[in-house]
C-alpha cells in the first residue's frame, strides 16, 4: 500500500516544471477556499433557518473532525511526504503528522452538512470546492493520497453522524420549545 501511495504522490505532486499560476492556485485553494466555504454557510444562515441548521451541523462536524484527526495523529503519527524526502513541499508544514488530512476532512465535513438543504446545488458546489482543497494538499506535496482519502471519508462520516445523531434531535427540540411555552402559558391562564 505504501508503494502505491508513494507512486500516486509522485504523479500528483507539482514538480519544478509546474506552472507558477497553478501552484499559486493550489495555495489559494488550500489556504482560502475552506474559509470561503465557512463564510458562505454563515451568510446563508443569516437568511434561512435551513441554513442555520446546516451551520450548526457544520460547526459541530468540523469540531468533532478536528478532535478525531488530532487524536489519531497523537496515537499514530504517520509522517508526511517530506519526512521521506519525497517530492516538493510548496508550503511549510514542518514534521507534524499528516494522516488524515485535516484540511480535507474539515472541508468535506462542512460540505456534507449542506445535505439538509432543500436544493442539492449548494452541497454539490461545496463538495466540488472540498475536492479542490483535497487536490491542492496533494499538489503542494503536503499529504499522501491516503491522507486525503481518509480525510474525505472521515469528514463525510462525521458530518452524517452529527446530522443524524445530534443536530436533528436537538433542532427538533429547539423548534418545539416555543410551542411548549405557549401551551404552558395557556394552562396557567
Amino acid at each position: 500500500m505504501q508503494a502505491l501511495d508513494f507512486a500516486l504522490f509522485g504523479w500528483l505532486n507539482a514538480d519544478v516544471f509546474a506552472p507558477l499560476w497553478l501552484v499559486q492556485f493550489a495555495r489559494f485553494a488550500s489556504e482560502v477556499l475552506p474559509a470561503l466555504l465557512a463564510l458562505t454557510i454563515i451568510a446563508g444562515a443569516g437568511f434561512d433557518k435551513r441554513w442555520r441548521y446546516a451551520l450548526f451541523t457544520a460547526l459541530v462536524s468540523v469540531l468533532l473532525t478536528w478532535i478525531v484527526v488530532h487524536t489519531f495523529r497523537l496515537a499514530l503519527p504517520f509522517p508526511r511526504p517530506a519526512a521521506f524526502g519525497l517530492g516538493i513541499q510548496w508550503a511549510p508544514q514542518g514534521m507534524r503528522p499528516g494522516f488524515p488530512s485535516l484540511h480535507t476532512a474539515a472541508t468535506f465535513a462542512a460540505a456534507f452538512s449542506l445535505w439538509c438543504l432543500p436544493h442539492r446545488v449548494p452541497m454539490l458546489a461545496a463538495l466540488a470546492l472540498a475536492t479542490v482543497v483535497g487536490w491542492s494538499r496533494l499538489y503542494l506535496g503536503l499529504h499522501f493520497p491516503s491522507d486525503v482519502a481518509a480525510g474525505v471519508l472521515l469528514g463525510a462520516l462525521v458530518s452524517i453522524a452529527v446530522e443524524r445523531g445530534v443536530s436533528r434531535p436537538l433542532s427538533f427540540a429547539l423548534a418545539r420549545m416555543p410551542a411548549r411555552r405557549r401551551r404552558a402559558r395557556a394552562r396557567r391562564a
